[in-house]
């Protein structure tokens, strides 16, 4: 297809014009004029055009072969990554041999390369750390992982045309998710690892919907173990698996963890750490987190809390109180409560398993204090069954996120106008869809017809 050409044209010139500092708008130039051919592809496909599902899995691999054997440009996870799977590989303990510990301080591993927050124990799941370990023992350096995380991407694609196919969905459908601009540069540049997790979540999504529920749940529970995200999917199936299912999650998490045991309360400190303090590219959680630091409850919360201590024994535990009323706190609190809320709503009206997976993965994304370009690798596979604009748009609105790439040399807060730019459109484009559905809806039912009145029996008269 003359579209699948222009875009590799518009990668290898990517490829060669890396961003950095001085080149930030450079790349993302070519980043939107590359998603721009993808958009009028989406256009095809969904219009009914006629294409070969070969052609367009060919040109997915050749777009991913481009990027694999290249440098990372865009984030500076993956020598994490090789750093964590180095040390499983030598017999150590990942959460214990983190770069700034007396452990990791022993090791010489200078081809890694430099990232960030070595004081940091890992926050990688276990699942995580054996593909680490498992990219770490096929070298040479980085690309050793990339090379699995590619071909993991290939079998989200291949997955995803049998999920189209067993609902009933034209195959090159696949298109939009393989040929995504965010999916080749977020998985086979950057070699971020949302592809192991996503494979895992459209299996439990086949198994789901052809009943194996054991096997879903497990999926899930794999799928959670690379990262968190696929645990909080089990809420929208909660209708679709016997209870009997449910203790896999636990014993699962369990057994992967065992291995690792010794770190003791070292195990889960990394992920303490990226729920306490991380904070990047939020969406709706900066808009509650906004409102709550303007109407500051902080001090009325604390003189509650101070007078419930004064005035009732034995209430000494509530000190620990004082430090979760912040507002960064009270917001996290909130957006958490509001993705409960959404979970039930969807298992009170029992939607479909997975239209139930699309729209909570979709609330998470906006809830979370954390949504990285490459976190929204994770609605990407949904839209082939539902196809949105507002959520094509968001995959390539995305990267300007890294718009500040240039003045750091890395990724990190953008600057206060892109969040605007990045999210306004979609929730603009959000809100008028949802509109017009409503008025389409009203007009289909028609003019309401008006009550007759009441008709009140009198009494006859004697």
């Amino acid at each position: 297809m003359i579209l699948g050409a222009v875009m590799e044209c518009g990668f290898v010139v990517m490829l060669f014009t890396p961003p950095g500092p001085g080149r930030v708008l450079a790349f993302l130039a070519l980043f939107f004029a590359v998603f721009a051919c993808y958009v009028l592809a989406v256009r095809q496909v969904l219009g009914g055009a006629d294409g070969a599902g070969r052609v367009i899995v060919g040109l997915a691999c050749l777009f991913r072969l481009t990027f694999v054997f290249a440098a990372p440009a865009l984030s500076d996870d993956l020598p994490r990554y090789l750093w964590d799977g180095r040390v499983t590989l030598g017999g150590g303990n990942p959460y214990v041999a983190f770069p700034a510990s007396p452990a990791g301080a022993a090791r010489r591993d200078a081809d890694i390369g430099p990232f960030d927050h070595k004081e940091v124990p890992t926050v990688y799941p276990p699942a995580a750390q054996l593909l680490f370990a498992a990219g770490a023992s096929l070298g040479p350096g980085l690309y050793g992982i990339k090379i699995l995380v590619v071909l993991l991407d290939l079998l989200v694609i291949a997955v995803l045309r049998a999920l189209l196919r067993e609902r009933g969905r034209p195959g090159i459908r696949v298109l939009i998710y393989a040929w995504n601009p965010l999916a080749v540069t977020e998985a086979a540049w950057s070699g971020h690892i949302e592809p192991a997790g996503t494979l895992l979540v459209l299996l439990a999504a086949v198994w789901i919907i052809q009943k194996r529920e054991a096997r879903a749940t497990l999926a899930l529970a794999a799928g959670g173990l690379v990262k968190i995200l696929p645990l909080l999917l089990i809420a929208p199936l909660l209708r679709r698996i016997r209870a009997r299912h449910l203790p896999i999650v636990p014993v699962a998490v369990a057994l992967a963890y065992w291995p690792f045991r010794a770190a003791g309360r070292l195990l889960f400190a990394g992920l303490c750490e990226y729920a306490g303090r991380w904070l990047g590219n939020e969406s709706l959680f900066g808009i509650v987190h906004a409102a709550i630091a303007w109407m500051n409850p902080t001090p009325a919360l604390k003189a509650a809390i101070a007078c419930v201590r004064r005035d009732v024994p034995h209430t000494a535990g509530l000190d620990r109180l004082y430090g979760l009323v912040d507002p960064i706190d009270l917001a996290k609190g909130a957006c958490a409560l509001a993705a409960l809320g959404f979970a039930a709503w969807l298992v009170r009206r029992d939607i479909g398993p997975l239209r139930g997976l699309y729209w909570m993965t979709g609330a998470l994304l906006l809830l979370s204090p954390t949504a990285h370009p490459w976190y929204f690798l994770w609605i990407l596979p949904w839209l082939c069954l539902f196809p949105s604009r507002p959520w094509i748009l968001m995959s390539g609105l995305v990267v300007l996120a890294y718009a500040n790439l240039g003045a750091t040399g890395r990724a990190g807060e953008p600057y206060p106008w892109i969040r605007l730019a990045e999210y306004g459109p979609f929730y603009g484009l959000a809100g008028a869809g949802w509109l017009r559905a409503r008025l389409a809806a009203r007009a289909a039912a028609g003019p309401e017809r008006p009550r007759p009145a009441a008709c009140i029996a009198r009494p006859a008269a004697r």
